[in-house]
């Protein structure tokens, strides 16, 4: 099974994880999203991409959903952004691409790299050729996601979110990985801040659309579940994923969000506490319930059944 996951960093380490449980990970591709990437201290951080890295690695913090587990944080950063910490082990990560990126490799071929070293079989490409630089607009002006997400804690009122132009061309491999697979999966915390950069970029809502109109599964795990968090990590992430929505007119809703993929989805994985809104989805997309929320190890198989075997026997 040829799996291709368009990602983001949480949604893509919890899909990774699962994948690598199943033995799946080794034939499957993350093109994971650049629009969170931000310089520090020179460092090029590209959080969606390592969260993917990490979690391959055995190495992923699924308490904090982000970095290394165990990681200390003798350093904050310096200049503009000494509000952003890193730990040790995450910045010599990021000392590595950096160098790689300086000695002429690409984003992709430098991620490539790291995968390699670190004995990876998967698949890891960059969606964008370039960091694409998510700008927020908030009541108190323009600012980059980092800093509304990171300093401001995502207080200020969002009106508007977008990207620069001239950051619009895919990684090399990126729309092969989609044109492809066997099966593309959706797999993001965040349908503005990690997965509409990444449609956004040249070719990508085509090669999904015409998957669908070929009648070859495209996956959404939905990147909203309906009962209220209550670990601190996701309430924090609930508020500024509803905050983007609402930027967008779109509902914090499971329902209101797959709207949004009608035209590129064929199929909705629902949690389990969303079970009932399944015979409600938007017409052309079929649904199916499968644990999102849960990460323990019966939860994890049943969500890649959901998103692989469940597909395919309802196809």
């Amino acid at each position: 099974m040829n799996i291709t996951a368009i990602s983001g960093g949480l949604g893509g380490a919890r899909f990774a994880l699962a994948l690598q449980q199943a033995a799946l990970a080794d034939a499957a591709t993350f093109i994971t999203n650049v629009a969170d990437d931000w310089v520090v201290d020179g460092l090029l951080v590209c959080p969606d991409t390592d969260a993917v890295l990490y979690a391959l690695e055995g190495r992923f913090d699924e308490e904090r959903g982000w970095g290394i587990r165990g990681d200390e944080f003798r350093h904050v950063g310096t200049g503009t952004a000494s509000w952003f910490s890193l730990g040790e082990q995450d910045r010599r990560r990021h000392e590595r691409r950096t160098a790689l990126l300086d000695a002429g490799l690409t984003l992709a071929e430098a991620t490539a790299t790291i995968a390699r070293e670190a004995a990876l079989g998967t698949s890891i490409i960059p969606a964008g050729a370039a960091p694409r630089g998510t700008v927020v607009v908030t009541d108190a002006g323009p600012c980059a996601f980092q800093e509304w997400l990171v300093r401001d804690h995502a207080q200020p009122a969002v009106t508007d979110v977008h990207w620069p132009s001239g950051s619009d061309e895919p990684s090399a491999g990126v729309l092969d990985a989609i044109r492809t697979a066997d099966v593309v999966v959706l797999t993001s915390s965040s349908p503005v801040a990690s997965l509409e950069p990444t449609l956004g970029l040249n070719g990508v809502r085509d090669e999904l659309r015409d998957r669908k109109q070929a009648g070859r599964p495209v996956v959404l795990v939905s990147p909203v579940v309906g009962t209220a968090p209550t670990l601190e990590r996701d309430l924090r992430r609930h508020h500024a994923r509803a905050a983007l929505l609402a930027a967008r007119g779109v509902p914090h809703e499971p329902l209101a969000v797959a709207g949004l993929y009608g035209d590129l989805v064929t199929h909705l994985v629902l949690d389990p506490a969303d079970a009932h809104l399944a015979g409600r989805v938007p017409d052309g997309i079929v649904g199916v319930v499968a644990p999102i929320v849960e990460q323990d190890p019966d939860s994890r198989a049943a969500l890649v059944d959901g998103c692989v075997s469940g597909v395919r026997s309802s196809a």
